[in-house]
């Protein structure tokens, strides 16, 4: 089952969603603004979109290697499936990018960000996204070691690839969420920017003559309760299906979970809890051993979904 499905409740929980496994693609172009409603209205039109590489080209309206990096942003983000040359949009890409009934079809809340960032970070496999989210303990590394960390994970998952592949993979982490690299004058599709950046996850400074990465863990004002609440009932179906409740120890900690995917402190998750209990009816109780869990019922999955997609 594909992420898109799986993350709009169609249930399963891929192991190897998780593992570095992708480390190339993106074709050097990170996701530009306006990029995946584009994709969206192309396929809903043409479902043969894909059938060749010039008939993408002269129907979005793109050069060729964009035309293959558009493509690798809508899949990885789940938004997107080809098979035999023939394009689908996912329930995913419906139910947010719909033009009838989409929460978001122009992708203009942050909101709809952090749900992609979740996708991609806990499903999509990309090599630099696992080892910077769901891997890095330290706050900052710099890029020299995140590259070699990379080739490290590379080989594990395919037996290497070269540092050349390592670094362009790396430096497209850096070109999608670098909020330093933002500038809100300059919005809009031909932008250079990434509509990523505006999640402020990471930022780069030079400090001796090497490129320092933080990414930094605490409160992150733009993730609303609706992008918490898919996150969370992704994870919860995926990991503990048939359970009512969950640890807020795991909620914070384990890879994948959504403390870690996006970045958050003990206090930053608390808070994010406080706010779905009031919506959804949950509670947050005692474990009896000094922890806390989140209790939820037996309309906890429905209420999850309601909170998630408010205009569903």
């Amino acid at each position: 089952m594909k992420a898109a499905e799986r993350a709009s409740g169609g249930g399963g929980w891929n192991l190897l969603g998780g593992q570095a496994r992708v480390f190339s693609g993106h074709e050097s172009f990170a996701c530009r603004y306006g990029w995946l409603p584009k994709l969206y209205e192309a396929v809903q039109q043409d479902k043969g979109l894909f059938a060749n590489d010039e008939h993408a080209i002269l129907a979005l309206g793109l050069g060729r290697n964009m035309v293959k990096a558009i493509r690798f942003w809508g899949q990885v983000f789940g938004l997107l499936e080809v098979k035999r040359g023939v394009a689908k949009n996912t329930a995913l890409a419906h139910r947010l990018l719909g033009v009838e009934g989409g929460l978001d079809p122009y992708l203009e809340d942050p909101g709809s960000l952090w749900r992609l960032h979740w996708i991609v970070t806990a499903h999509g496999g990309l090599g630099a996204w696992v080892t910077a989210f769901l891997e890095l303990q330290d706050a900052q590394i710099t890029r020299d070691r995140l590259i070699d960390v990379v080739r490290n994970r590379a080989v594990v998952a395919k037996g290497s690839v070269t540092r050349r592949t390592a670094t362009a993979h790396v430096d497209m982490l850096l070109r999608t969420y670098d909020w330093a690299r933002f500038d809100a004058a300059t919005p809009g599709e031909d932008a250079s920017g990434c509509p990523f950046q505006e999640l402020h996850l990471i930022e780069t400074a030079v400090v001796n003559g090497h490129t320092q990465i933080s990414v930094k863990r605490g409160p992150k004002p733009q993730l609303d309760v609706g992008a918490f609440a898919f996150a969370l009932s992704d994870y919860w179906q995926g990991v503990a299906p048939g359970s009512r409740s969950l640890s807020i120890r795991s909620l914070l900690v384990d890879r994948r979970s959504p403390g870690v995917v996006f970045r958050l402190d003990e206090g930053s998750l608390l808070v994010c809890l406080e706010e779905l209990c009031e919506l959804s009816g949950m509670q947050m109780r005692s474990d009896g051993t000094g922890g806390m869990d989140l209790v939820g019922n037996g309309q906890s999955k429905e209420r999850l979904e309601w909170v998630a997609w408010p205009r569903s």
